[in-house]
């Protein structure tokens, strides 16, 4: 017999009033790998392609398979971690699960970093590339015509948001064969059949460098952040955490392989990375050069507006990480409001539409480029550890297969992610650490409220 008996009315109650702080249960398992997708944008080697084959002297293909070798076992861990705890934050929740609540809080702040800006980024991007269209418009009206939409639609729901990304994510296949379309046709005709297969898309020795490589690499991972983000939405999910992981990999792979693609045409159409007029835009001036004028508007017009899903993807995700890091007292109870109708942290999303406007307007894409990575990575190489602690040690799972899964993948992933970290700029190096360390004054300062708090209690 229950040492507790609750009415029908009771247990009612109760189960209201832990809905009423749950986020809604909408998504299925194609919304999730649509969410990964739109987050990680097939489009987005686009956006950093002249960037990427600039640092890497003309290996960007080379640089995405590099970046692929760390992102797909540290999505492997992501996955398992996933099965194990359902729960929305993600990166944070894992950690704090297997290791220690502290150092969860410290990944879950070090990947923050990577969700608010990724917004940011996305943000201005798009705003710049849109602005080849409209130049008489200031860019701070520009950013609005991104960032409202945005806000509104995570502010009604998963529902609504996994329907904008459906739509986003059609544009976004039909921008890209129109692309590899064109680029093929101009290749041929310069070149003949032949040229389509030729080693100079992947590899030049005259311009290969491991150090470039590695540079190339940690910009090249900035397209595959977003696989993570599929976990954050754990909790508006209706499948298991198991394909919740699934669907993480899924649209790591989707992803990679249109990637590859494009870049790999892009090299060819293009292979002197020294002769763009603007490193922006280096992919325009290609789509001009393969396919008129027309092609580089519709393409460009097609990466502005895919720059909406992609941050109202990566606000999704944050939103989620304040609301579970606020729900656990880590955070101020303020970031775990729910909207009583739409049952989204909409405290949170305001918050972060705020910070997202402010810092695209003020911080140079050069910079933004520089910062992004370095908290994802922090917070890859803890889920990776988690990995290890909790089904290596803690659950005793090392036989066969086993050992494989749950030590030698989570290793090889923490490995590449730290090789990854050598090829970030100083600059990007020192932001990161001032952001880690202003994560650790306000976890003890947190820790400090929480202790006065409970003495408090122990007192009455």
């Amino acid at each position: 017999m229950n040492e507790y008996n609750y009415s029908a009315t009771e247990t009612n109650g109760i189960q209201a009033e832990a809905s009423a702080h749950s986020l809604k249960k909408v998504l299925k398992t194609r919304d999730l790998v649509i969410f990964g997708m739109v987050f990680m944008a097939p489009v987005s080697a686009q956006t950093l392609f002249g960037e990427l084959t600039q640092l890497s002297k003309g290996h960007a293909v080379l640089s995405y398979v590099v970046g692929l070798v760390a992102m797909i076992f540290t999505a492997f861990c992501y996955g398992k971690m996933a099965g194990a705890f359902p729960k929305a934050g993600s990166t944070y929740s894992y950690t704090s699960q297997a290791i220690h609540p502290q150092l969860g809080f410290m990944a879950g702040w070090a990947i923050l970093l990577d969700y608010l800006l990724i917004p940011m980024l996305l943000y201005k991007l798009s705003a710049v590339f849109l602005m080849e269209l409209i130049p008489s418009v200031p860019l701070w009206i520009v950013l609005l015509i991104f960032v409202v939409p945005v806000t509104l639609s995570n502010y009604f729901g998963a529902r609504v948001t996994s329907r904008v990304n459906m739509y986003m994510m059609l544009l976004m296949f039909f921008s890209l064969a129109l692309f590899i379309g064109f680029a093929v046709k101009s290749i041929i005709s310069s070149g003949g059949i032949s040229s389509l297969f030729s080693l100079q898309g992947i590899y030049n020795r005259d311009t290969f460098s491991m150090n470039s490589l590695v540079t190339g690499a940690s910009i090249a991972v900035l397209s595959y952040l977003g696989f993570d983000a599929v976990t954050t939405m754990s909790e508006d999910s209706k499948v298991t955490g198991k394909m919740v992981g699934r669907a993480a990999i899924l649209s790591l792979l989707i992803s990679s392989f249109f990637y590859i693609c494009q870049v790999y045409f892009a090299t060819l159409a293009a292979p002197d990375f020294t002769s763009f007029a603007s490193q922006e835009t280096a992919f325009f001036e290609i789509a001009t050069a393969v396919g008129g004028s027309p092609l580089a508007t519709i393409c460009t017009l097609i990466i502005a507006v895919s720059g909406i899903s992609t941050a109202l993807a990566g606000q999704a995700s944050a939103s989620r990480i304040l609301f579970s890091m606020g729900s656990d007292k880590m955070l101020p109870d303020f970031f775990a409001r729910l909207h009583p109708k739409y049952q989204t942290p909409v405290n949170s999303i305001a918050s972060l539409a705020i910070v997202g406007y402010i810092g695209a307007v003020f911080i140079p894409l050069s910079v933004l480029f520089q910062l992004i990575v370095i908290g994802a990575l922090f917070g890859f190489v803890c889920v990776n550890l988690s990995v290890v602690k909790e089904f290596y040690f803690r659950r005793k799972e090392r036989q066969g297969w086993q050992f494989i899964t749950n030590l030698l993948f989570p290793l090889l992933g923490l490995s590449v992610c730290v090789y990854i970290f050598f090829g970030i700029s100083p600059i990007g190096k020192t932001i990161g650490f001032i952001w880690l360390s202003a994560g650790f004054c306000l976890l003890m300062y947190t820790l400090k409220f929480l202790k006065r708090e409970i003495s408090i209690f122990e007192n009455l």
